[in-house]
């Protein structure tokens, strides 16, 4: 019996490992993830988990009893809450486990391993997952470490290297790429659709750079009026997204809905009513919020994350001269965890429970064991392997209901 019979592991798939399309079905909204920590976390084998879910990528932060796998966790949790199967993707998944879950981690917190390199807004989302699973109690000790130094690093790198200056989010690469489509002089109608952080430094963003008119439009109509009010703005419930199209000139879209808000159907019309109308539309949100086509008219441009991911790759150059000094903070770091990460797996034989409790089954047990079947006695030998991985997952929950003091 080993007490090392746990491991911290990730299994995700992101830009550079996946499209955009294929990333789509698997994404989780937040109206979602509660719940999905939930599920993942009541899968045999599965004892702490913290999943990441941005525009860009989805990870499984796990730690689970060596015996189980990673993507066959994931592929069960999307096959019970989503109805997909996601086995012929996984060639798109990477596996990490220990060490290197935890710097792949770190290196994501950084910005480092981001499709805009030095980008800010992933540290937000990182803490926001974080505390979701937190919240449900999905989160453990082992979690409480790794996210904690995490976010630490992401602060660390921000504020002493140069990768976090002048650093943008998807948010403003996307508006710079608009930014190139519009006239310097021209005052465009802009409609947002969705209330949420991408929205929000979308419209910060833009309002820096022209004089518009905003509209907000969300599917709690209450959300838009607040947003809309830093900018003097209207806001509007989806409902009113016909109306609103006509009068728009940009629209940029990041909803978190699970089908397309923005039809074909509704751009037509809004083309019908204004002839010499043209839309550039900005559709960042994972499922896409748009049926449009980009080819569908000459009277549209539309432009999704992969148009993004596109239009940074030619602005990196000065970030990524940055980078080496980043990974240095990441590489200290990540020594302490994995320091910290060794003593605690090796805890529970140093502490001498493994042991004791060996002795026990041996001694106390051997004559039982003698008569039985050499099935049986793989069965309770089985059912003893699963009572002193118990005694490791008490011991990881120990401090779970106490406030980390990291």
């Amino acid at each position: 019996m080993a007490s090392l019979d746990w491991r911290l592991v990730i299994c995700g798939t992101n830009h550079t490992r996946s499209s955009l399309e294929e990333r789509e079905p698997l994404q989780l909204g937040q109206d979602d993830i509660a719940s999905a920590h939930a599920a993942i976390v009541s899968q045999p084998g599965v004892m702490e988990a913290v999943i990441v879910s941005t525009c860009n990528r989805i990870e499984f932060y796990l730690v689970m009893e060596r015996s189980q796998h990673s993507f066959d966790a994931v592929r069960t949790f999307y096959r019970e809450q989503r109805d997909i199967d996601i086995a012929a993707l996984e060639e798109r998944f990477y596996v990490y486990r220990g060490k290197h879950a935890a710097e792949h981690l770190f290196r994501v917190a950084a910005g480092v391993d981001s499709m805009v390199v030095g980008e800010n807004q992933i540290s937000a989302q990182i803490r926001q997952a974080y505390s979701s699973s937190c919240r449900v109690k999905a989160a453990g000790r082992i979690s409480h470490r790794l996210f904690h130094h995490a976010l630490r690093v992401g602060k660390q790198v921000r504020t002493y290297t140069d990768l976090g200056r002048g650093a943008c989010s998807v948010s403003s690469a996307s508006v710079e790429l608009l930014k190139a489509r519009v006239p310097r002089q021209a005052r465009p109608s802009v409609l947002f659709v969705g209330v949420n952080r991408t929205i929000a430094l979308a419209a910060s963003a833009w309002s820096k750079l022209h004089h518009s008119a905003f509209l907000f439009a969300n599917r709690t109509p209450e959300k838009a009026v607040e947003l809309a009010a830093r900018y003097k703005a209207t806001g509007h419930p989806l409902t009113d997204l016909p109306r609103l199209l006509a009068q728009a000139d940009i629209v940029i879209t990041s909803t978190g809905a699970s089908q397309p808000v923005l039809t074909t159907t509704m751009v037509d019309e809004a083309l019908a009513a204004r002839p010499e109308h043209r839309l550039l539309i900005m559709d960042m949100a994972v499922p896409r919020d748009s049926d449009v086509p980009k080819n569908h008219s000459d009277r549209v441009t539309v432009f999704d994350l992969n148009d993004v991911q596109a239009f940074v790759q030619q602005r990196q150059q000065e970030r990524l001269a940055a980078v080496p000094e980043a990974e240095k903070l990441i590489e200290q770091r990540l020594a302490e965890f994995a320091y910290w990460y060794d003593h605690v797996r090796h805890e529970l034989s140093r502490n001498g429970i493994a042991d004791v409790f060996q002795d026990i089954y041996r001694r106390d047990m051997q004559t039982t064991l003698d008569g039985l079947t050499p099935e049986d006695r793989r069965r309770v030998d089985e059912a003893a392997e699963r009572l002193l991985r118990h005694l490791a997952l008490v011991k990881l929950r120990e401090t779970e209901l106490k406030k980390p003091s990291e």
